[in-house]
């Protein structure tokens, strides 16, 4: 783990950007466009694959795979970077005014008593969206504020409810496969620790467990076999899901 140099907030040393504030977080940045530079290097080996197919039909064919297929590669790289540059000039301020940091604190209080009623309710649904709305929309930092933890969790539980109805389609992309594996293992590996815990435990056993091993197909011996993968106390590393995503999202159902 490592501190946002922008909002302060605790994150993941491997993370693109602080999903906190959006500032950019330059290790982790290189690191993904690297782990995409690779996936497209595992592409390129099974086009390798295809001249021997193709010279079955004919050497022309096979010349015509590898120029389609080259040529959807390269573009494919010219997309990575050109996110990555883009990522780049998105930064935010790096030090907020004597204005803003009145703001961020006002703010901070604000929504520390609202989530501790939300909490004594219960209410994921609120919870959630008070998280949301402070990252997503009023961009304040909630990192340390009391319930913080059940805060996310809620917003996960929530936005993995929101894409649970695309198992039913039949077929999955890869990156939302990555979210529902991501949001499952947070809750397998309860993430949310000892704040969240009341809330969340009981939906762990009774929910998201039957989703892993009935309709994501993973056994406990799985899940228990990715912990050192993917887990780093409290946190589960996102990187590290998508490659274990990547070999089995295609049994989700």
């Amino acid at each position: 783990m490592i501190i946002c140099a922008n909002c302060g907030a605790e994150i993941e040393k491997d993370v693109p950007k602080c999903p906190y504030c959006g500032f950019i977080n330059k290790e982790g940045a290189e690191k993904k466009f690297q782990a995409d530079l690779d996936e497209i290097r595992e592409d390129i080996k099974e086009v390798r694959k295809e001249p021997s197919k193709a010279l079955v039909k004919g050497l022309s064919g096979g010349v015509k795979v590898i120029i389609v297929t080259a040529a959807i590669l390269l573009v494919l790289a010219i997309v990575v970077v050109a996110e990555l540059i883009l990522a780049m000039k998105d930064r935010p301020k790096e030090f907020l005014s004597p204005e803003e940091e009145a703001y961020a604190s006002a703010y901070r209080e604000t929504a520390g008593e609202q989530l501790t009623e939300a909490y004594d309710n219960k209410d994921i649904a609120a919870m959630a969206q008070i998280y949301d709305k402070a990252y997503s929309k009023d961009r304040v930092n909630l990192w340390g504020v009391d319930h913080y933890e059940a805060s996310y969790a809620s917003s996960c539980y929530m936005k993995l409810q929101g894409l649970l109805p695309v198992l039913d389609q039949g077929k999955i992309d890869k990156y939302t496969a990555e979210e529902i594996t991501y949001y499952c293992f947070y809750f397998y590996y309860r993430g949310y620790g000892d704040d969240g815990a009341e809330i969340f435990d009981p939906i762990r056993q009774d929910e998201i467990i039957p989703i892993i091993t009935d309709r994501l197909m993973y056994t406990a011996e799985d899940m228990e076999a990715f912990r050192e993968e993917v887990y780093e106390a409290p946190n589960v590393d996102r990187s590290k899901v998508h490659k274990v995503t990547k070999k089995y999202y295609k049994n989700y159902r």
